[in-house]
């Protein structure tokens, strides 16, 4: 955890103190997460990402992508309620701020790969059992999350920018003693950002 941390403080510093002549774009971004958990044996979920990113181009072959989102993960399951066997799907609100290194293969063309901070701000489940809705909060969320994230970007014309990544769950998203001593994220993401010249 110090380590992501550190990489993370690191990331700002070095966006403020590049030179004059790197490049700057900033932007909103929008995607669909297909997110599971690592001791689920139930299915994935499909839900939404929203954020704002800023990138500092140093040369043609690198740059750095900062990046704040919230982000709805969860997944779907199924789970002995009372003797009955209810399909319950999980919902789980991440702030999430990655710090990725954008390797430009070829002139629009990246491969990005770095650490994220995840802050866990809520989690919920929802079923229905004996025909009525059950909405639980879920407890034991741990606030911070550390992932790994690896994927590739597309510079479509000269504003749009399209990615798919996915984001590995390094560390445990609940307490052990809630859903097991492994309960990892797993998530897809696909989006489109708006890029501005800064």
């Amino acid at each position: 955890m110090k380590k992501l941390l550190l990489a993370f403080i690191a990331g700002i510093a070095l966006l403020g103190s590049v030179k004059a002549q790197t490049e700057y774009t900033i932007g909103p971004k929008v995607g669909l997460n297909v997110s599971n958990i690592s001791h689920s044996h139930g299915n994935s979920k499909a839900s939404v990402n929203v954020g704002v990113f800023g990138e500092a181009r140093f040369t043609d072959l690198i740059g750095l992508q900062l990046e704040v989102l919230y982000s709805r993960q969860g997944w779907r399951d199924k789970v002995d309620i009372d003797g009955i066997r209810e399909k319950v799907n999980y919902r789980v609100n991440y702030l999430n701020i990655p710090v990725l290194a954008r390797i430009y293969v070829l002139e629009r063309l990246s491969v990005d790969l770095g650490p994220q901070l995840g802050i866990g701000l809520n989690a919920k489940s929802k079923y229905k059992h004996s025909g009525t809705t059950v909405k639980e909060k879920l407890h034991d969320l741990n606030t911070i999350e550390a992932s790994f994230v690896f994927g590739v970007s597309y510079d479509l014309f000269d504003h749009l920018l399209i990615s798919a990544r996915y984001n590995l769950g390094l560390s445990n998203a609940f307490d052990k003693d809630t859903f097991g001593k492994s309960n990892k994220n797993g998530v897809f993401q696909f989006s489109v950002g708006y890029k501005f010249n800064w």
